[in-house]
């Protein structure tokens, strides 16, 4: 592994903007740059090798073929982010927080949960994305926005394994560092068409009622319930996604263009953060809406301190993801280091939690993954339950939304964010989805009221871009309290 300095004209997003067109390129970027938590952003590309999973099996394909299959899907990432004998030498200074210098980057869909639980198959696969899908990559630009500065890692292997170095790679480093320092074309154009309903008003707030019955009847404790809206889509991916970060920044937001999809995202929540055997998960459950000014915003934020009800559902998720870190983390290591923080975003004041484990040493990258997933705060508790309420009761399955986007670095280092608060870009649509958790006291019509201050930003953005044909009452503004 190189890491050397390198001086670039503009940051993550202007670079980005330069490299993409000709190859697969991701951008992990911390567009709300948070100390501690998001200081780094990384563009990663172009891809050596893509790792995915379909309906049966989970395949790696380079050189134009596949090498090798594998029946699990935490298996075959395990396999190809840590290979057996591997040795990793640095040649360069690593910065404290630079914890991606290449490996994989990608995507882990939600339905992988297929894969540790048996789920009844009601929903409808549209669009039939992948259940997961990662590129191989042995070179990263890595930009600190403390300082401003860039570096720019590569790495070299066998071509027997991981990361297939060939002839032509240093070619493709140096094309890489010139097209980065060019100067910038212009932005493309986008549309979108009229957002449309995949789930009505009635039947959101239906399905939130059959949670609360399910509830009481003691069947479950706490169910997270989503709806897409999605319309035509015609022109520049990236375009859209300068655009909804810009009204959106978040800590985690990404960029990644693959074979047949592109996912625009503006996520707020980190899912798991594995640093040597340190793990770190950020569960985000309590929603309320931003004010109209200082004093507003005030009592907003001071209305979900006070929330019993968003206290309760924090808590419960924050209990799942100590049980499920439990069972790979070395014994006592599980602590919430952090409980009921607020966090503001463009739109929402969140409450989010820390919980913090170390990680058992005959236990990896597909032990862990296998054990928290699908996302806590996406599911419910218990998850069994929870997820097969979740596929009775919306339409369409959720593909790329809930799941999780981000690295696996070749150190063994991994930063994943929970997908939401994003766009998904497929088969001539573009799609977006919203929910939140449901408990016993969860009122219908104000669990709807919330899923539209979660989406606002966003959904104006595509409206700027469409005709904005949904009704004054389902894209308004959240009144001043969101439960």
């Amino acid at each position: 592994m190189s890491i050397r300095p390198v001086a670039l004209p503009d940051g993550p997003r202007g670079t980005m903007a330069r490299l993409r067109g000709d190859a697969h390129y991701a951008l992990l970027e911390s567009a709300l740059a948070m100390p501690g938590q998001a200081e780094w952003s990384y563009i990663a590309g172009p891809s050596l090798a893509t790792l995915y999973t379909d309906e049966d099996s989970t395949r790696l394909r380079r050189a134009g073929h596949e090498d090798v299959q594998w029946a699990d899907p935490f298996e075959a990432l395990q396999a190809v982010a840590a290979p057996a004998g591997r040795r990793v030498c640095v040649d360069g200074e690593r910065l404290p927080g630079m914890n991606f210098t290449g490996g994989w980057v990608g995507l882990l869909g939600y339905d992988l949960a297929r894969s540790v639980e048996r789920l009844p198959t009601l929903a409808r696969h549209d669009p039939p994305l992948p259940r997961s899908w990662w590129m191989a990559v042995d070179q990263v630009l890595a930009f600190h926005h403390a300082s401003g500065r860039w570096w720019h890692c590569t790495a070299r292997g066998p071509q027997d394994r991981w990361p297939w170095t060939t002839r032509d790679r240093p070619a493709v480093w140096t094309r890489t560092l010139a097209r980065a320092a060019a100067p910038l074309g212009v932005a493309g154009a986008w549309s979108a068409g009229p957002r449309k309903l995949r789930t009505s008003r009635a039947e959101f707030e239906a399905g939130v009622q059959r949670i609360r019955n399910a509830i009481a009847a003691g069947e479950v404790l706490q169910v997270n319930l989503t709806r897409r809206e999605e319309a035509a889509f015609s022109g520049d991916a990236w375009s859209l996604y300068e655009d909804l970060v810009a009204a959106h920044p978040a800590p985690f937001a990404a960029y990644l263009d693959g074979p047949g999809f592109t996912v625009a995202s503006c996520s707020p929540e980190r899912f798991l953060h594995l640093r040597g055997d340190e793990v770190q998960a950020r569960p985000i459950k309590g929603t309320a809406a931003r004010g109209r000014d200082a004093r507003e915003d005030a009592a907003q934020r001071q209305w979900l301190a006070d929330s019993q009800k968003d206290r309760a559902e924090n808590l419960m998720i924050v209990d799942l993801m100590r049980n499920d870190l439990g069972r790979v983390a070395q014994t006592g290591s599980v602590q919430v280091s952090e409980l009921f923080a607020l966090e503001p975003y463009a739109s929402v004041w969140q409450m989010v939690s820390t919980v913090r484990a170390r990680l058992r040493a005959d236990c990896g990258v597909a032990q862990l993954l296998r054990a928290c997933w699908p996302p806590g705060s996406m599911t419910g508790a218990p998850k069994p339950r929870a997820m097969q309420m979740i596929e009775a009761l919306e339409p369409v399955r959720r593909g790329w939304y809930a799941g999780a986007l981000g690295y696996l670095d070749c150190g063994g280092d991994m930063d994943l964010a929970v997908l939401i608060r994003s766009a998904v870009v497929s088969d001539g649509r573009v799609m977006l989805q919203f929910g939140g958790g449901i408990v016993a006291d969860s009122e219908p019509a104000a669990e709807w009221v919330e899923t539209v201050a979660k989406g606002e930003r966003l959904a104006r953005v595509l409206d700027r871009g469409g005709d904005g044909s949904l009704s004054e009452a389902a894209v308004a503004p959240a009144p001043s309290r969101s439960g």
